[in-house]
């Protein structure tokens, strides 16, 4: 048997946003409401703009563009670029122009409104248009998506997301930031002390 060496104390909260279930994890006790406002108003952020389920969100408004240049917001730029590089990365795997087909399959509300409705779901098989058709010029933050085709930012935005709340809170808060948001559980700043075992004397 070992004996454990008391731990600087931990403070947590968790709720649901973007879908899923979000935990936040700070090594300072002190700091956990602060931080936790400040990560549920950097998702809100991130919802208003990348959210393909809010018919008010930038992404959406994309769909309305009809093949011309427009302006995005830094955030979603980024967003968009993390998406591209992915898509780049795996040779069109992780694809951001799937947002049609996602929606042919039902997929096409926050994922706990598919669970709780008892609609029959048809499978339309459709392609997807290829991530090389969107365009993003970074100089002059405009994004290009061709007529018909619908984005979905799921794939990576949350992932994403979760880094960056991580590093802001960390730089904010000066304490160690532990995020979990799904499968995705990015960490920042100082961790606390790793426990040490300590062998029983005889």
């Amino acid at each position: 048997m070992t004996a454990a060496r008391a731990l600087r104390p931990t403070a947590a909260a968790e709720w649901r946003a973007l879908g899923t279930t979000v935990r936040l994890v700070v090594t300072d006790t002190a700091l956990l409401d602060s931080c936790n406002l400040l990560l549920a108003r950097q998702l809100a952020e991130v919802d208003a703009a990348c959210s393909r389920f809010r018919t008010d969100s930038e992404l959406a408004a994309l769909d309305t563009t009809r093949g011309r240049p427009v302006r995005v917001s830094p955030l979603l730029a980024e967003a968009l670029a993390v998406a591209l590089r992915a898509a780049g990365a795996t040779d069109g795997a992780v694809d951001p122009t799937v947002g049609s087909a996602m929606d042919a399959i039902g997929y096409d509300r926050d994922f706990t409104l598919v669970r709780e409705d008892d609609r029959p779901v048809s499978l339309r098989v459709r392609r997807a248009p290829g991530w090389r058709k969107v365009t993003l010029d970074p100089a002059t933050g405009t994004v290009t998506v061709p007529e018909g085709v619908r984005l979905d930012l799921g794939a990576t935005a949350k992932a994403w997301a979760a880094d960056r709340a991580a590093r802001m809170l960390a730089d904010t808060a000066g304490c160690g930031v532990l995020e979990s948001r799904g499968a995705d559980t990015p960490d920042a700043g100082q961790p606390p002390p790793a426990r040490r075992q300590i062998p029983d004397q005889h």
